[in-house]
């Protein structure tokens, strides 16, 4: 039986996570320098999934104090069972709202077509920002919002 576990990473558990999953890497400076959170999900074996948000980003399109929380990254394992993103990224919607934040916000590339699929699908209906020179979108979603099997509901 596999036994699933979210953690909250420290600067000691990522090394473990970015052996796992190697882009993790870039996240441990998040965590050393204290600029944001990295939570992970772990098999009981290994981490397959792992989300990064950011406290503040000096750009109130992405971040605002105790309001709005970037989602840097969101990062699942070559391996890693279907649906294990809509979970990482769900634990991490819910973890911004115990934080007393209301909204948070990610970047996607315009040319993700599967990407955009995928964060509307879990909430994020606004586009915050459109850059089509830079050619990303910033989208949002409250975190009031909850996602069922089949779309998201208030």
């Amino acid at each position: 039986m596999i036994k699933l576990k979210f953690e909250q990473m420290s600067a000691e558990t990522m090394e473990k996570l970015s052996a796992d999953i190697p882009e993790a890497k870039q996240l441990e400076d998040i965590v050393r320098e204290h600029k944001g959170v990295v939570f992970a999900l772990n098999d009981g074996v290994k981490y397959t999934a792992a989300s990064a948000v950011m406290f503040e980003m000096n750009d109130e399109t992405l971040t605002v104090a105790l309001r709005k929380l970037y989602i840097s990254a969101l990062l699942v394992s070559e391996n890693a069972d279907t649906g294990i993103d809509g979970m990482m990224l769900e634990y991490t919607a819910d973890k911004a709202k115990f934080m007393g934040y209301d909204l948070v916000t990610t970047k996607v590339s315009t040319d993700d077509v599967r990407a955009i699929k995928f964060y509307s699908s879990h909430g994020f209906d606004k586009i915050v920002k459109a850059n089509i020179t830079g050619k990303y979108l910033i989208l949002q979603r409250d975190v009031k919002i909850k996602v069922s099997c089949c779309g998201f509901y208030a």
